[in-house]
């Protein structure tokens, strides 16, 4: 296998034998995308944070628009949109502590994000605290909250 310079860890690293998405698919292009760009060891690790992803949030992988966010998700994570990134998603599958305008404080793994929400799961002493919506997909310890109710994110 040929070493890569992950644009997600930013080390030369063994890079993975085949592309994740088959050619010949619709998402080949960035399959061969994410081979060139991404080490093993982090497309593992997205790999992991997928699967908390749609465990947590209870995510319909049939629905396009779950798609497109799972999509959406792989290339924060992966550091794929370099320079036009959310600067924090380099906290995705990550404890952070998060404090609102409002002052509350909380420890939890930030599962997602997108334009104007952040979920999060495994919310520290199990208990969703106020300012955070429990997530409407019924995911038990899961919750989202407005990232303009947020003061500070970062790692605890």
């Amino acid at each position: 296998m040929a070493t890569v310079h992950c644009v997600k860890c930013g080390l030369d690293r063994e890079g993975m034998a085949n592309p994740p998405f088959r050619p010949g698919t619709k998402l080949a292009e960035l399959g061969a995308e994410v081979q060139s760009k991404i080490c093993a060891t982090c497309y593992r690790e997205w790999i992991g944070m997928s699967v908390k992803l749609v465990n947590e949030t209870r995510m319909e992988t049939t629905d396009p628009r779950a798609q497109a966010l799972w999509l959406s998700q792989m290339r924060q994570f992966l550091n794929l949109d370099e320079g036009t990134g959310d600067p924090w998603a380099r906290f995705l599958n990550q404890r952070v502590r998060v404090q609102t305008r409002e002052g509350t404080v909380s420890t939890a793994t930030l599962v997602g994000l997108d334009e104007g929400t952040l979920s999060l799961a495994e919310f520290e002493g199990g208990t969703v605290p106020a300012g955070f919506a429990p997530s409407v997909t019924g995911a038990s310890g899961s919750a989202t909250i407005a990232r303009d109710h947020v003061s500070t994110l970062d790692a605890p």
